[in-house]
């Protein structure tokens, strides 16, 4: 009888670490709230996520002057939201990875 105790705790130790584990795999990874670029209107103002640092925008490519971020070619804009100047959210919308959105702001 004492064996039989035994093992059902055992057994229901084992089933309990596998569920933990098995909840630790599945678990979905947090979004980092460092990665934003944000582009402020007036005389144009660029403020980079923290996890940017000074290599937000890239180098210049010297021939086109366009900006790329080298060796993160596997990341892509997923998602654009236009807030005004009081943080109201004017509009919001995701993009899948093959149709990327072109923004294009007027400077005047």
């Amino acid at each position: 009888m004492r064996q039989l105790r035994l093992l059902i705790i055992a057994g229901a130790t084992i089933f309990v670490l596998a569920l933990g584990v098995f909840a630790l795999v599945n678990q979905q990874a947090p979004m980092d709230p460092g990665d934003d670029i944000i582009i402020k209107g007036g005389s144009i103002e660029i403020q980079c996520g923290k996890n940017h640092k000074k290599d937000c925008l890239g180098n210049p490519d010297p021939k086109t002057g366009k900006y790329k971020r080298a060796g993160l070619d596997d990341r892509h804009i997923m998602k654009v939201v236009v807030h005004d100047s009081y943080g109201a959210e004017l509009s919001s919308s995701n993009f899948e990875k093959d149709k990327q959105p072109t923004i294009v702001i007027t400077y005047k």
